[in-house]
């Protein structure tokens, strides 16, 4: 089943952001490129000002695929950095399909901007959900002239938070409960996208889940393209 491996992260005082972003530009996701069970690599910065600062995406065959060979397998220097980091906190995620691309989408040339939204939906609500998201908003969205693209994924599994701030790490644990169920990501060519109204009344039709009570622990994110990868 599709999926998609997400690692938030935040380099902390401990490891300079020109060490972190060497690290996992010139030895982290190079290594994962040859996995067959990987199929795209990009990089991420907030543009928001919330931490996590760093996200990383990797669209894989299925959630198992964070056991493959060399995935799995850290590297000295992967674990001198991943012990100092501030924050990890990895993510799989199995894809709902479809998927609405703008014609002619390459998923190694993602749009420059990344919104994401996380939120819960109780089990009674999530057919009515999975109904007005593919057939109202994501229509709705589409018609900003800078979307790209829109994906949902439904959270899978989750590797324990780890990091040396504790605050960040305890307010990412979220207790029992782990990540919220219901991801969605949206790409966008320019931040031109937020300021229109077609913009606005996608959120607010965001809103309206949140105030209504139908979605629960719900947060939005903006990022920016920091480098996306491809298979020579």
């Amino acid at each position: 089943m599709p999926a998609l491996l997400l690692v938030y992260s935040e380099p902390g005082s401990a490891v300079p952001l020109e060490e972190f972003n060497d690290w996992y530009d010139n030895d982290h996701v190079p290594l994962c490129i040859p996995i067959p069970s990987f199929h795209s690599w990009s990089r991420w910065v907030a543009a928001d000002d919330k931490k996590p600062a760093h996200l990383a995406l990797y669209d894989v065959d299925s959630p198992d695929a964070v056991n493959d060979i060399p995935y799995a397998s850290f590297t000295p220097r992967d674990h001198a950095i991943l012990s100092q980091l501030a924050l990890v906190d990895r993510r799989t995620y199995t894809l709902h399909e479809p998927v609405h691309p703008r014609a002619a989408y390459s998923s190694l040339a993602p749009g420059p901007l990344l919104s994401s939204v996380e939120m819960d939906i109780p089990a009674e609500q999530v057919a009515e959900f999975d109904r007005w998201c593919d057939e109202e908003h994501v229509p709705l969205v589409a018609k900003i002239p800078e979307w790209v693209r829109t994906r949902r994924f439904v959270f899978a599994d989750a590797s324990p938070v780890l990091g040396t701030d504790e605050g960040l790490t305890q307010s990412l644990r979220q207790g029992k409960e782990g990540p919220q169920r219901f991801l969605t990501l949206h790409e966008w060519e320019s931040a031109a996208a937020l300021g229109t109204e077609e913009y606005e009344a996608a959120i607010a039709a965001w809103g309206a889940l949140k105030f209504t009570g139908l979605a629960t622990r719900f947060e939005q994110r903006l990022f920016k393209l920091h480098r996306a990868w491809g298979r020579e």
